[in-house]
């Protein structure tokens, strides 16, 4: 069964809310690592896997532009030697987070050197973890899928460009996992759809300017989906105060783009048209706005949705 994790990114000070995320039929949480927003994501980590039976839980994604390699190995290692398989970490640039604290993106190059250094130090302390890499351009699939056990894939919800990059995952390495990071919200509410995106639709923007052409942005959109991104702050990310210019055109294609909203049955086709590029995991956006107090139906709607691969298995093995 595909695994589904939820991305506890909720307020310091608010535990994660376990028992909701298990009665929803997630199988476990993501600790999110933003100093100035969340507690520690390692110590929340521990916490977590010491205090529930929950079947995995982990940092998602641990910021290598905050923190040194070394610092990384030696908590993930500590962590892996108690929990061994339950724990599942995810490493990236940390865009959002570098951001927060007014800091400069790694360069790709300075981001994978310090992916390797982790991945070397963990080769003896692993203890069955899974190590992922969150990536959204073409060349970072590439890079982190020959580089860990498979790729947490951020580039949103539109199937062919998850197609696209679930195959280039695949082609780097045939036996990376392919998880997807989802913002999703099951509702038939309007106004609960468009308060969905506010949190988060200029960091999505961002990642369209950077790569217009791989997300397939029409030329006549670029300058004002620029304008959406740069409306972001991320002083303020995650939340429905960080600005997103929605109501425009661009803030529509972005939102489409990235988000899956609508109600179950929406939610459902969409999800079942991504599972269909044949993914092993899922990780749902704690940040999406109202998606804590709509957590059962849209965990339902996605459960529904992954139907679609263990369908299309079941069809193989025939």
């Amino acid at each position: 069964m595909t695994r589904l994790l939820v991305n506890a990114a909720w307020p310091r000070g608010t535990a994660p809310d376990l028992a909701v995320i298990r009665a929803a039929g997630g199988d476990g949480v993501g600790l999110p690592d933003s100093p100035r927003l969340f507690d520690d994501p390692l110590l929340a980590t521990d916490r977590v896997l010491a205090e529930t039976d929950v079947a995995m839980a982990g940092p998602c994604v641990l910021a290598l532009g905050l923190r040194h390699p070394a610092t990384v190995v030696g908590g993930l290692g500590t962590l892996a030697e108690r929990h061994g398989p339950r724990l599942v970490a995810v490493l990236a640039r940390g865009e959002s987070a570098v951001r927060n604290e007014a800091l400069p993106v790694p360069s790709l190059r300075g981001y994978l050197a310090a992916l390797d250094t982790v991945v070397a130090g963990l080769a003896e302390r692993r203890h069955g973890m899974t190590l992922l890499g969150s990536a959204s351009g073409p060349r970072t699939l590439t890079e982190t899928a020959s580089r860990v056990d498979g790729v947490l894939i951020d580039v949103g919800t539109a199937p062919d460009v998850v197609a696209t990059a679930v195959a280039r995952v695949r082609e780097a390495n045939p036996a990376a996992q392919a998880w997807l990071f989802l913002r999703v919200l099951a509702s038939d509410d309007s106004a609960e759809r468009e308060a969905a995106v506010a949190p988060l639709l200029g960091s999505c923007a961002a990642r369209l300017v950077a790569a217009p052409d791989w997300y397939q942005v029409p030329g006549r959109l670029r300058a004002e989906v620029a304008e959406v991104a740069a409306a972001h702050d991320y002083l303020k990310h995650g939340t429905a105060a960080a600005g997103s210019g929605s109501g425009s055109r661009a803030a529509e294609f972005v939102a489409d783009r990235f988000f899956a909203l609508g109600d179950v049955t929406a939610v459902r086709a969409r999800i079942g048209a991504l599972a269909a590029s044949g993914i092993d995991g899922v990780v749902l956006s704690g940040a999406v706005g109202g998606v804590v107090e709509r957590l059962g139906a849209t965990v339902g709607a996605v459960r529904a949705g992954l139907a679609v691969l263990a369908g299309l298995k079941g069809k193989q093995q025939v």
